[in-house]
This record gives structure tokens, sequence and C-alpha cells, in this order.
């Protein structure tokens, strides 16, 4: 994220079927995430995120943009020669979830039903990604493309540890991305009344058998054509608000727990392990700390009964009393807000945590 889209200073604008023009950067996965996080309160707000990606079905080798794929930030940084513009492959799934939220918030189906051509374009996106292990799996070659304009294309969009210049050996898996579309094919089976699609959606969390790192209690921060990324980062209890309970056994979650032990500062949870963080060049998704992130592990937390876990992603809250920052910058004992401020999803998660409720509230 280079920017940021200030809630506080600007009123949104009436609910459309086009993108709007505002001067800000408008991120797609920051505003799913935070009406994520809000329970969408917001009923109105939610609505208008989810009208806003049709007419966008082609490949664009220069874009990243594929038939059904929600775009990253809108509009796209030139980056690498290539535009950010759908330089994601997490945001098609947040937007199923989005529209899974908003039905279940608010109980009109009609508006899934005006929108069933996104709902099955974004669906046909998904299963177009999964492998013959129904592994979702990320390659620019989906979009006619040798590279993205990121160099990793999920929330921790910057350098992927243990590979040259820290680009993917492609197709690659990201273990989180695999659960969010999991999350976001069950919700276009709901959406959809498909139980085809339900069924799919199985097979895809029994293939996060394949995902989990036995040596270390926790699942791979990725895995490449040269083989898994190792590492134990924050994405194992980030996933868990993704998945549903039953779908990991209660010896995994405690090994994830166990393991995310290494993980844990004063402010909540850290993004990677210290001992990996200090070979990576980028530190911005390897030596903090982000608010968002701690809300979200919360809702995963409370979903699976992980009480130390919700324990630690809570104390961001007392960074939280006089700060919207971004990002909480980790220098040995030092802690320090960094990044951009005022931060929507770190906004977000301040109201979260202000009354979170239960967790079958979000999914």
């Amino acid at each position: 994220m280079y920017g940021t889209y200030c809630e506080k200073k600007r009123k949104f604008p009436p609910l459309a079927g086009r993108i709007p023009k505002l001067s800000e950067q408008f991120y797609k996965r920051q505003h799913y995430i935070c009406d994520f996080n809000e329970k969408s309160r917001n009923a109105k707000r939610a609505a208008f995120f989810l009208r806003t990606d049709a007419g966008r079905q082609k490949k664009n080798p220069y874009d990243g943009e594929e038939p059904g794929k929600i775009f990253h930030e809108c509009p796209g940084v030139k980056l690498n020669g290539l535009s950010t513009l759908y330089a994601a492959c997490d945001t098609t799934a947040l937007f199923l979830i989005g529209h899974e939220i908003y039905r279940k918030l608010t109980g009109d189906n009609e508006f899934a039903d005006t929108n069933e051509t996104q709902i099955k374009a974004a669906k046909n996106y998904i299963l177009s990604h999964l492998n013959k292990n129904n592994v979702f799996t990320e390659n620019p070659a989906f979009c006619g493309s040798k590279k993205f304009a990121l160099k990793r294309t999920y929330w921790k969009d910057s350098e992927l540890e243990h590979r040259p210049n820290g680009e993917p050996d492609y197709p690659i898996v990201y273990s989180l991305a695999h659960a969010q579309n999991t999350a976001g094919l069950r919700c276009a089976a709901k959406l959809l009344g498909s139980q085809k699609l339900n069924e799919k959606a199985e097979k895809m969390k029994n293939a996060l058998n394949m995902l989990y790192d036995k040596s270390t209690g926790c699942f791979y921060m990725a895995v490449d054509e040269s083989g898994p990324v190792h590492g134990i980062s924050s994405d194992s209890l980030h996933m868990l608000a993704y998945l549903s309970r039953g779908d990991i056994s209660k010896n995994r979650l405690e090994a994830i727990s166990k393991s995310s032990e290494l993980l844990e500062t004063p402010a909540g949870y850290r993004t990677l392990d210290s001992k990996t963080a200090e070979s990576a060049k980028d530190s911005y998704h390897t030596k903090t700390v982000w608010p968002f992130e701690q809300a979200i592990i919360n809702i995963g937390a409370k979903k699976f009964g992980l009480k130390h876990a919700e324990e630690v992603s809570s104390r961001i809250t007392k960074y939280l009393a006089d700060s919207d920052a971004e990002i909480f910058v980790l220098n040995r004992e030092k802690i320090t807000p960094g990044g951009c401020s005022t931060q929507l999803w770190t906004l977000a998660a301040k109201k979260y945590f202000d009354n979170p409720g239960k967790a079958d509230d979000y999914m």
C-alpha cells in the first residue's frame, strides 16, 4: 500500500456502477477488510464497494487483469514497468466474502441477484486458478504475462523471502490466499445456491494438508516451483478468520499457537519471525505489527477458541489510543508508529476492538 483513503475527512460518493474518480488512492482490499472488521454496519457503504467491479473482464499482461478478477487498487501505480491495478490474488475472494456478509447482515438477497454476473465471474476466476490438487495457485501466465508489478500478490505485497531478488518461481501457492479463496468459494456457493461449489470448496479445504509444515507447526508461507518457502509468519493465525470450525484439527491449532509465540510483541503479533526477518531486504512486511491484522487474527482466535492468541492480538489497542498509524515498526525494544496516517483499515481495527462481538458475527 502506498497511500490511504481517509474516511474521517471525505464522504463516500453516491452508489454507482463505475469506479469513482477520487484524488486519493482507492484501495479495494482495504475497504473489503474494513467492512469485514466492522461487521459491515454501514450497509450502504458496503453495497457501494461491491458494485464497482463490473465491465473488467479480459486478460491484460500490463496490469494483471483477468476475467472475473477484482482490482487491487485504482488507479494503479506504475512499478517495474507494469501497473499494480490488478496485482492481487486475494481481492476476488474478499469481494465474494463481502457479498455474503452484506447478505447476512441485511437479508437483502436481491442485491446478489442483481450482481449475479459479477459473482459468477468471480467464482470462475477462483476455479480457473485451482490446480489438479485443488490448491489455489497464482501465476502471471493467467493474464498473459511473465511477472506482475509487485513481487507478491496478496496483502504482504513486497519481496518473497528465500528467493533471488525476492521473486517467486511461478506458479506459486500462498497459504493465506488459498484459505481466503476457499472462503470466497464457500460464499459464492451460498450466494448462488450451488452444492457443486460447496463440494469444490471442501476439496480446497482438504488441500490445506499439503500446505502444512510439520517441522515448524504452521503453514508454509508459500510453495512455488523451487519448493516450500519456510518461516514462521502471521499468515497461519491470519488464515483462521477465513476458515470454518473443523477445518483444522485441535493438534494443529495448538501447534500454530505454539509456533506463533516467536511472533509475540508487546503490540501484538509481528508479521515474520525475527530470525527470518533479519535476512529479508524488506522491513515493511517483516519487522512490523499491523493493527488491521491484529483484528483479523483476533476474529480467527475467537472462532477457534485460542484464548492466548486473543490476548496477544488485543495488545495493539494500547498503541492505538492516540494513533491511527498503518504499522508499528519494531526496532529492538522500541516500537514506533510508521507508514501512512490516518490509515483506513487501522480505523476499522480500532472500531472492531471497541466492540469485538462474537466470531459468528463475521463469517
